[in-house]
């Protein structure tokens, strides 16, 4: 039986009613709200990419291939090195295994990349700055016993004072220009307009400079157009799509399952450079939201040959705009709902009411050490200070 328009509105009022009940049941409970989710399929592939991310990080620590914690550990030196209050010492827990790493890496790939001249200059002024100390006097040893003698510009600099080339209104002007496309030219796009648009998103923030992101474009035949109509959003005009972009995140960039959401927000970071560069060269873009839907997040990964712990963050179609297409207004927020400065809860207001709190944290934690063993509070003290050299015995075993 196939429904109407008053059928599946029924069935979409009903429907929401029943999940409003169930939702407005469990939210004041974690134990029921677990419950619910465990049941629920919404973030199961998310779970199993995260945990395929982590065993990912592990192999790679262990057989001395992790680039990711080599960008890790050498942006984290950098900024050891831009503090104001410089220590006379620093990175010492971990400078031995960024060399070990760094040493690899010139093995592998020979040294040839701006990323390993970036480690290289690095580790080279942050040996000419530290204090001596029995772990980084062996890293030092072991550096200069192979990196190149003379050290190049890739450091950490001065900002300085000089004034934007890009003014307010030439940046306003800019983004005001970018709008989401959805009728384009039926003509072919130029892959090295692309990839000038690519070398500005390459200059976006991450995360402790991880880079996960990944571009998968498609502008050939059958797969364009199959690529085109996994999203939801291009429903009308997936036909009409020249080129696509599957904007995807690797999570085997992380150690700690505390930064699963880093790739998304990287990922984003990225994109949004990417449509403003696109303008430039004069391309238009569309972003496309990524649903998280089971049966899609199957066919993508199928087509695409993703990994196990790699996720599709969004698509993007691109083209040469249509001047004749139109482009919605999409009105946006008002400044003031836009932001809030200084907005506090009551408690963070008033000092008493934020000593109360502090107070009974105090306490519930006295009686919670006396219920758990002493060496609970030893054990998470000696992961924590001993981070580097566990992971180090992982690698050798």
């Amino acid at each position: 039986m196939k429904l109407g328009i008053c059928g599946w509105i029924l069935v979409k009022v009903t429907y929401s009613k029943l999940k409003y009940v169930v939702i407005r049941t469990i939210s004041h409970s974690r134990i029921l709200t677990s419950a619910y989710f465990a049941f629920s399929p919404s973030y199961r592939r998310e779970q199993r990419a995260l945990v395929s991310g982590l065993l990912s990080h592990m192999k790679d620590i262990k057989e001395d291939t992790s680039f990711f914690l080599l960008r890790r550990n050498i942006h984290r030196i950098e900024k050891g090195l831009v503090m104001p209050s410089r220590r006379p010492v620093f990175a010492a827990e971990y400078i031995g295994e960024t060399v070990d790493y760094y040493l690899k890496a010139l093995k592998n790939c020979g040294g040839v990349s701006r990323e390993f001249d970036w480690a290289t200059d690095v580790l080279h002024q942050y040996f000419a700055s530290v204090e001596s100390h029995p772990y980084v006097d062996k890293a030092r040893r072991a550096f200069l016993e192979i990196a190149p003698v003379e050290p190049g510009e890739a450091v950490p600099y001065k900002h300085g004072t000089v004034r934007s080339p890009v003014t307010n209104d030439e940046l306003l002007s800019l983004v005001r220009q970018r709008k989401s496309v959805r009728t384009f030219l039926q003509k072919p796009v130029p892959r090295e307009l692309v990839d000038t648009a690519l070398e500005i998103a390459a200059l976006s923030p991450s995360s402790c400079n991880r880079q996960p992101t990944h571009y998968r474009i498609y502008d050939e035949g059958p797969l364009l157009r199959e690529m085109a109509r996994l999203p939801l959003g291009t429903a009308g005009f997936a036909d009409n799509i020249p080129m696509i972009c599957a904007v995807t995140g690797d999570l085997s960039a992380y150690f700690y399952e505390r930064d699963r959401h880093s790739i998304y927000v990287d990922g984003c970071l990225s994109a949004m450079l990417f449509m403003l560069a696109l303008e430039t060269v004069g391309l238009a873009s569309c972003p496309l939201n990524w649903a998280e839907i089971d049966s899609r997040d199957q066919r993508f990964e199928k087509m695409a040959g993703l990994l196990p712990h790699e996720r599709a963050i969004m698509f993007m179609a691109i083209g040469y705009p249509d001047p004749e297409g139109k482009v919605a207004y999409s009105a946006k927020k008002d400044l003031s709902a836009l932001r809030s400065y200084n907005q506090a809860s009551e408690a963070a207001r008033r000092p008493e009411l934020r000593d109360e709190v502090r107070t009974r944290v105090a306490n519930w934690w006295r009686r919670l050490r006396k219920l758990v063993a002493p060496a609970a509070e030893d054990m998470t003290l000696f992961f924590i200070l001993y981070e580097s050299e566990l992971l180090a015995l992982v690698r050798s075993h």
